[in-house]
């Protein structure tokens, strides 16, 4: 049983250390460091305002207290007047496969409607998302969404992207960046393996010492 659970073990700490080794960072990926926003603030192209982040293209406004952040109290809204972009660069392993995970919302101002999303990855691996603003969402109730998408690195680094393709003042509102490595199936079925060999061991050890005591 000693073996089967040691086992078990080296198949946890080979999960863990592959997961480290592909490890991938967003920073500042709730907006919550930067220039104070107060309100809000417009940032224009080539702004590095919000830690971590770049601004691109027509820019966005970088929320505070104007309504309710997923998490924090600081979010982006993608549209300045026009659809803007905001994106990092991260270092990533050359072949493995990530997801990226992050949060939607509206800027109710605009109306009932769709905020339209894309997202990519240094330029290519592109995706579409959108968000619909419904009738009770409002700055007190942004009716937050998650949503996430996969890339294969094939770079050490990789610039993720968030552009809005909503060209109005009232754009899609971006909070909560994530991103972590999609493990191997060959690793995953190393795990299983390794923890179902120890349940039956532990199991058949349990009945041999209620049988000892019978």
């Amino acid at each position: 049983m000693k073996k089967l659970i040691a086992g078990a073990a080296v198949a946890a700490s080979i999960l863990v250390a592959g997961s480290a080794a592909n490890a991938a960072t967003v920073v500042n990926g709730s907006f919550e460091d930067g220039v104070n926003p107060g309100v809000f603030t417009t940032l224009g192209n080539n702004s590095t305002a919000v830690d971590g982040w770049l601004v691109r293209g027509a820019g966005v406004d970088y929320v505070g207290s104007y309504w309710q952040a997923k998490g924090g109290v600081r979010s982006i809204d993608l549209s300045a007047l026009l659809g803007g972009t905001i994106q990092q660069t991260i270092a990533v392993t050359v072949g493995k496969t990530y997801k990226v995970s992050f949060w939607l919302a509206g800027n109710p101002d605009g109306g009932l409607g769709n905020k339209l999303v894309a997202t990519s990855v240094s330029g290519d691996q592109t995706n579409d998302f959108e968000f619909l603003v419904g009738a009770g969402n409002t700055h007190s109730d942004m009716g937050w969404k998650e949503y996430s998408y996969t890339f294969t690195a094939y770079d050490p680094t990789a610039t993720l992207a968030f552009n809005s393709k909503t060209n109005t003042p009232y754009g899609p509102a971006l909070d909560n960046v994530s991103i972590s490595a999609v493990p191997e199936p060959a690793t995953w079925a190393m795990m299983i393996i390794g923890f179902s060999s120890a349940g039956v061991a532990i199991r058949r050890r349990r009945r041999e010492t209620s049988a000892t005591f019978a």
